[in-house]
C-alpha cells in the first residue's frame, strides 16, 4: 500500500484529512503525522512516504523550506499543499517544486479526493496488499450502504476503487450473490419503504432524498421492486399490510 504523511501544526487539520478519506479503499495506509517541516524531514527519511500533505505556515521550518529540501531528496514522492493562505509566494513555491495540488483550508472533500487521485495517478502502480477479493467486495458494499443517495454506478466504483468494472462486478456477485446494480436498488428501496411510513413526506421529497431524478422515476423503480406503487404501498401500510413479496 502507498504511505502517506500529514505535515501541519494544527491537529484539527490532521483529524479532518484522516476523517475525509477512505484510505484502505484507495490502497493507502492511514497517514502518519508531523508538526513542522524539520520533524517531517526526519520522518521522510524513515517512512519514505509516497504522498505528503504540507502546510505552508509552520514553526521551526515552514512549507517553502521543507519543499525545497524534500523535493530534492525525495523526488519520487508527491506533495499536496494544504494552506490557510491564498498567497502568491506560497503558490509560486508550490509551482516551482511541482506540487500536485494546492488546497485551501477549510478542506473541501471533493478537492481533497481529486488531489489524491492526481497524486496516485503519478505514482507507479502498486498492488493492494492484504486485500482479498472478499475484502474488496465488502468495502464496495460498505461504500454503497453509506452513499446510496449518490449516483453510484460501476464507472464510479471503478474510479474510486481502482479496479475494472468487470472485476468489481465479478467479485461483488461472487461475495454477495447479486449484481452491484441490484444491491444498490435493494438498499435504496429498503430506505424508500421506511420513508414511506411517514405520511408527511411527499413522493417528491423522498425521491430527491434518495437521489432519483424525479418522483415519476422513483415510482417506477419502486413498483418494479415491490410490485406496487408508493401510493399503493402506503395504502397497504394503512390497512396494516406490508408490500407483496418479490
Amino acid at each position: 500500500m502507498y504511505r502517506t504523511l500529514i505535515i501541519d501544526d494544527e491537529q484539527s487539520v490532521h483529524q479532518a484529512i484522516r476523517s475525509l478519506v477512505d484510505w484502505k479503499a484507495l490502497n493507502l495506509e492511514p497517514p502518519r503525522s508531523a508538526g513542522n517541516g524539520a520533524e517531517a524531514l526526519q520522518m521522510m527519511e524513515a517512512l519514505r512516504p509516497d504522498i505528503a500533505f504540507v502546510d505552508m505556515n509552520m514553526p521551526l521550518m515552514g512549507g517553502v523550506d521543507f519543499l525545497s529540501r524534500a523535493t530534492e531528496r525525495y523526488p519520487d514522492a508527491r506533495f499536496i499543499v494544504v494552506s490557510g493562505y491564498d498567497s502568491f509566494e506560497y503558490a509560486r513555491a508550490a509551482l516551482r517544486h511541482n506540487v500536485v495540488d494546492y488546497l485551501l483550508k477549510p478542506i473541501d472533500v471533493d478537492e481533497l479526493h481529486a488531489a489524491l487521485k492526481k497524486a496516485l495517478a503519478q505514482l507507479p502502480e502498486r498492488p493492494a496488499e492484504a486485500r482479498t477479493p472478499g475484502e474488496i467486495a465488502d468495502g464496495i458494499r460498505r461504500y454503497i450502504d453509506e452513499n446510496y443517495r449518490e449516483n453510484i454506478n460501476l464507472d464510479a466504483l471503478a474510479e474510486r476503487f481502482y479496479f475494472s468494472r468487470e472485476y468489481i462486478e465479478r467479485i461483488f456477485r461472487a461475495q454477495h450473490g447479486c449484481a452491484v446494480y441490484e444491491y444498490i436498488q435493494q438498499v435504496r428501496m429498503g430506505h424508500a419503504a421506511e420513508l414511506l411510513k411517514n405520511p408527511r413526506l411527499s413522493l417528491q421529497a423522498i425521491a430527491e432524498y434518495l437521489g432519483f431524478a424525479s418522483a415519476n422515476y422513483f415510482s417506477k423503480a419502486f413498483r418494479r421492486f415491490y410490485r406496487a406503487s408508493p401510493s399503493e404501498y402506503r395504502e397497504r401500510l394503512a390497512r396494516g399490510d406490508g408490500p407483496e413479496p418479490r
